[in-house]
């Protein structure tokens, strides 16, 4: 079985996904109440970007004035509250999104992961499988990624592997679904396997994560691989220093790497 702790330290912070649409600024001489709300949406993920929360609220809140049942404003509006930390209304906002447009896959898949970091799994689970299996949504591969992450919480390893595979069918060049895979098949004894994944996910970045460097230090002492034992180690401690992995495996260390 995964280990559910370990699990969670491992979790990379998600993607706040947008839709390519509201990102996209076009010039015409009399807009329409739609492409009014468009472009306030824009400007405001422009300097949300920039880091200016105060001017992004201000075309936010008109774009919800011009159109309150618009799922695409509200959507913003739950960026808006993530970025200042406000998690109650963001969520409030999701929620709108979704009943004015239950096939908004964008605000599912971003309520999903604000569900998933308050722990409530099952229901991450669900905003991530909607969303994953909306045909016409661009970011399917991430929305599948992020279900089998709560999958693998779940304890649920072969909907997992199922989940993070078709990831990589959609997006061959994502290396995380790898890294998830290597780490299911290790915690399963599935050195075969677990090398495999790995070993694609190693040669596809440039700079490994302190979970990508802790999960090679076990698998390279379970294959006695000296080298490559000493090699993550010592990038582990010298890129990765105070983080939960290099506690870890300080830990580790003095038990004898056992």
């Amino acid at each position: 079985m995964l280990n559910r702790q370990g699990n969670l330290r491992w979790l990379p912070v998600f993607l706040i996904l947008m839709l390519s649409g509201c990102m996209v600024l076009e010039k015409q001489p009399a807009p329409n109440a739609d492409q009014a709300v468009s472009r306030r949406i824009a400007a405001g993920i422009e300097y949300l970007q920039m880091g200016k929360p105060v001017e992004a609220r201000r075309h936010f809140s008109r774009a919800v004035e011009l159109e309150p049942r618009s799922p695409e404003a509200h959507n913003a509006m739950a960026l808006l509250y993530k970025f200042e930390g406000d998690t109650k209304r963001e969520e409030e906002h999701y929620r709108l999104a979704i009943r004015y447009n239950r096939d908004f896959a964008a605000a599912r898949n971003n309520y999903g992961t604000l569900l998933f970091q308050q722990r409530r799994f099952p229901e991450a689970l669900r905003e991530f499988s909607l969303a994953a299996d909306t045909p016409s949504y661009e970011s399917r591969a991430i929305a599948f990624e992020n279900k089998g992450r709560a999958l693998m919480v779940l304890d649920r390893p072969e909907e997992a592997i199922e989940a993070l595979n078709m990831s990589l069918r959609l997006d061959s060049q994502a290396t995380s679904p790898l890294l998830e895979l290597a780490a299911i098949h290790f915690d399963r004894q599935e050195m075969r396997l677990a090398d495999h994944y790995y070993r694609r996910y190693a040669s596809m970045i440039s700079r490994q994560s302190a979970r990508g460097l802790w999960l090679g230090i076990r698998m390279s002492a379970k294959q006695q691989d000296g080298d490559r034992l000493g090699s993550y180690e010592l990038a582990l401690d010298q890129m990765y220093a105070g983080t939960a992995e290099h506690r870890e495996w300080q830990a580790w260390v003095q038990r004898g790497r056992r």
